[in-house]
C-alpha cells in the first residue's frame, strides 16, 4: 500500500496511508490533560521569567520573546479540551523537535562553539533584524489569537480561521521562519544552517500531521485549506479559482 501525505483533495482515509492511524487519534483523559497543561504552563512561565531576568542587560530586543513565551504559558491554562489528539512517535518527534530543537542548538552551540554565532554586519543586517523582531512579535500575536486551541502535539481543540489565520493556516510558523531566517542572515554559519534545515523538516512534517487531525475533526477545514495558504496568503487568482471549484450548496 502506498505511503505519503494525504491532502485535503485526495479523499483518502487518513489511516490508509499510515500518516495518522485512526487508532492513534483519541480523546485525551481529563486528568492527563490537566497534568500536561500544568507542566506546559510551568515550563513556559519559567522560560519567560528567565527571559525577563536577562532584559536589563540585553535590552528591549528580548521583549518580543518574553511576550511570546508568556502567551504560550497562559494558553496552557485557558485552552479548550481536545476533541482529538494524535499520539504517535512521529507526531511527538515532529512537535517537540519543531518546538525545541533550534532553541536547544542555539543554547548549546553558543556555549560550545561561540564562533558559529559571530555576527556578520552586511547591508542585509537591518533587514535581518526587522525579520527577527517582526517574526517574534507576529508569532506572539498568532499564539495569543490561537490561545484557546493552542497545543504542542497535533490536536483538534477548535478551528481558528480569524485574525492572522485569515491569511495563513500556520501563522505561528510563518513568524518562526522569519525569526530564524533573520538570525541566520545575521550570524551565517554552516552548522547553524544545517540545524535550521533539520528544524524546518520537523516543522513541515508537523504541519502535515496537524492538518490531518484538523481535517478529521472539522470537515470545514477542507474548504479553509483550499482558500488559505499554509504560511503566506494565496495569490488572489489562485484563491478565486479554489473558491470557484466549491459546489454551490444552495443548488445541491
Amino acid at each position: 500500500m502506498p505511503y505519503g501525505p494525504v491532502t485535503a483533495d485526495s479523499g483518502a482515509n487518513i489511516g490508509e496511508y499510515g500518516l495518522l492511524p485512526l487508532a492513534a487519534m483519541t480523546i485525551a483523559p481529563r486528568h492527563l490533560s490537566r497534568l500536561t497543561n500544568g507542566i506546559g504552563f510551568t515550563v513556559f512561565a519559567v522560560w519567560a521569567a528567565v527571559t525577563l531576568s536577562k532584559m536589563p542587560a540585553v535590552g528591549f530586543m528580548l521583549a518580543p520573546s518574553f511576550l511570546m513565551e508568556l502567551a504560550v504559558a497562559i494558553s496552557f491554562l485557558i485552552r479548550d479540551e481536545p476533541k482529538a489528539v494524535t499520539k504517535t512517535l512521529r507526531a511527538r518527534v515532529s512537535a517537540y523537535g519543531g518546538s525545541f530543537f533550534a532553541l536547544a542548538f542555539l543554547q548549546i552551540g553558543q556555549r560550545s562553539h561561540p564562533e558559529w554565532f559571530t555576527p556578520q554586519f552586511t547591508p542585509f543586517t537591518p533587514i535581518a533584524i526587522v525579520m527577527w523582531l517582526g517574526g517574534t512579535v507576529f508569532t506572539a500575536y498568532a499564539v495569543w489569537h490561537l490561545r484557546y486551541a493552542f497545543s504542542i502535539e497535533p490536536a483538534a481543540r477548535r478551528l481558528v480561521t480569524s485574525g492572522p489565520y485569515t491569511f495563513a493556516r500556520h501563522p505561528v510558523y510563518t513568524g518562526y521562519f522569519a525569526q530564524y531566517l533573520g538570525m541566520l542572515i545575521t550570524v551565517p554559519s554552516i552548522p547553524f544552517a544545517l540545524a535550521l534545515t533539520v528544524w524546518a523538516a520537523a516543522m513541515i512534517d508537523r504541519m502535515y500531521l496537524e492538518e490531518a487531525v484538523l481535517r478529521k475533526a472539522f470537515p470545514e477545514y477542507v474548504d479553509y485549506k483550499r482558500r488559505v495558504g499554509a504560511l503566506f496568503p494565496r495569490a488572489a487568482r489562485r484563491a478565486r479559482a479554489a473558491t470557484a471549484q466549491q459546489p454551490d450548496v444552495a443548488s445541491v
